[in-house]
């Protein structure tokens, strides 16, 4: 059985609120524990941040799919008219942003395609339930 919850928000700093709370509240969901929880959330943030860096209109897109043992994360930007497309493919953070998702997530990646930057993340839980 796989859970789908999509998420649409202007790229407003003050609105990753939003993704950070979905983030937790799909892996509750999906029985992971705490710090489980906590690391999917941060992980979330970063990968909002990565996308967004630099923008100051459009909308960033978020799609949560869960199954029994993951939940993967698909983050879009969609650049406002007239704004070029950023984020990721021209980070400068040293791979800061690489780093802390290596330590978060199981798997990450991302790309750049039309303007259109894309990041997505998998995070396992690692408890089985009894």
């Amino acid at each position: 059985m796989t859970d789908v919850v999509e998420l649409s928000l202007p790229v407003e700093a003050d609105l990753l609120v939003l993704a950070r709370l979905t983030a937790a509240t799909v892996a509750s969901r999906a029985s992971f524990d705490v710090e489980e929880i906590e690391d999917l959330r941060l992980a979330v943030d970063e990968l909002c941040i990565a996308l967004i860096q630099g923008q100051g209109d459009g909308r960033l897109e978020l799609r949560f799919s869960r199954d029994e043992d993951q939940i993967e994360v698909l983050g879009t930007l969609r650049p406002g008219p007239g704004v070029p497309g950023g984020g990721i493919a021209g980070q400068s953070d040293d791979g800061l942003s690489q780093r802390i998702l290596d330590a978060l997530v199981d798997e990450h990646g991302h790309e750049s395609t039309d303007g259109r930057s894309q990041a997505w993340l998998r995070k396992r839980r690692a408890r089985q339930q009894a």
